[in-house]
């Protein structure tokens, strides 16, 4: 029969206190070691990692979470994984904070959920943060975050909220981007295909585009937002487009997966040349948008930046709660394929 390991406990969890018995050294020492960057000698480590593998000791982060009044929580709430811009959202998220020692906890409200109901969930979980990227943010919930001292960051919207700090992307001058690449082609009949009439990112887009129209010169053709941002949503918005008796000769799509949509319905519905009949402009810069079967000329976002300014506003908050809320506008960039026609010679 094997004997057990000296020291380890029978019937019971191993503590800090049985590891910090074996390898000869406080418990104070044991939870340094455990903690990373916390002062430790590399000897102490060495002789508490070889205690607490000979003793399959693991941390309670919840216990320690207890003492320290941090949970090492971070909560994000996201929607419409039915576009992939955000699992790769998610995973830039969950990487970064992993990173810094932190742990996320997801939430997500794609099917109908609420966002208030979902926050009020996940604060239940003592969190020490929160990110938030899908509809609005109510006073109602900046207010319980603030009472509770919980940053709160809303990413890649724009709420209009001067209660909680923003990171987003500069959608206003997106939308003004890809207008003054369609103009510069000779497209004149441009059209709109928005995302939900109610969110931000549809309506700053939106607005860029008329804006660079306006000082053009010119007017929007046309207009109409879709239901929610998906393929499908896309395909029945652009039917309704180019069905129209002088149909449009240029659509920016409001993301990439309406903008699959579209071309989908120009090429094969209604038989158009894209780019030739038909110039399409996306928003976003996902992953298939370089693919060949759609080949889209789009508006991309930072995403890795703007993951990475939402982190640092939120470590800085969770240090200083007391600091002044920011918005954080990051520029976007234009990304040319084969959906716009190429420079007049």
């Amino acid at each position: 029969m094997r004997e057990r390991d000296e020291g380890a406990p029978a019937g019971r969890r191993v503590t800090a206190m049985d590891v910090a018995r074996a390898a000869g050294v406080s418990v104070s020492a044991v939870s340094r070691a455990f903690t990373p960057g916390a002062s430790v000698s590399a000897r102490t480590r060495a002789r508490v990692m070889a205690a607490a593998a000979k003793l399959d000791y693991m941390p309670n982060a919840l216990a320690r979470g207890l003492m320290t009044q941090r949970s090492n929580l971070i909560g994000i709430i996201l929607t419409n994984f039915k576009n992939p811009l955000y699992l790769s959202v998610l995973d830039h998220f969950t990487h970064a904070i992993q990173q810094r020692g932190l742990r996320a906890l997801v939430f997500n409200i794609s099917r109908g959920g609420d966002l208030t109901e979902a926050a009020r969930q996940i604060l239940q979980y003592s969190v020490d943060g929160l990110i938030v990227s899908a509809g609005a943010i109510s006073p109602l919930l900046a207010g319980q975050c603030a009472r509770r001292q919980i940053p709160v960051v809303a990413f890649a919207r724009n709420p209009r909220s001067k209660d909680i700090d923003v990171v987003c992307a500069d959608n206003v001058a997106g939308g003004r981007m890809a207008a003054r690449l369609l103009i510069e082609r000779g497209y004149r009949r441009i059209g709109y295909l928005g995302g939900s009439a109610q969110a931000s990112t549809s309506q700053d887009r939106g607005k860029g585009l008329v804006g660079e129209l306006e000082d053009a010169g010119l007017s929007l053709h046309c207009s109409v937002h879709a239901s929610e941002y998906s393929y499908e949503a896309g395909r029945v918005a652009a039917r309704a487009l180019l069905s129209m008796d002088e149909p449009p000769d240029a659509l920016f799509c409001a993301n990439d997966v309406l903008a699959f949509g579209a071309l989908d319905v120009a090429r094969h519905r209604f038989g158009l040349s894209v780019p030739g009949q038909l110039g399409i402009v996306g928003f976003d810069d996902i992953g298939l948008a370089e693919a060949d079967s759609f080949s889209l000329t789009t508006v991309r976002q930072p995403i890795e930046e703007m993951v990475r300014e939402t982190i640092a506003l939120m470590m800085r908050r969770m240090e200083d709660p007391r600091l002044e809320p920011e918005t954080r506008l990051l520029s976007c960039s234009l990304v040319e394929r084969g959906t716009v026609r190429g420079p007049r010679l």
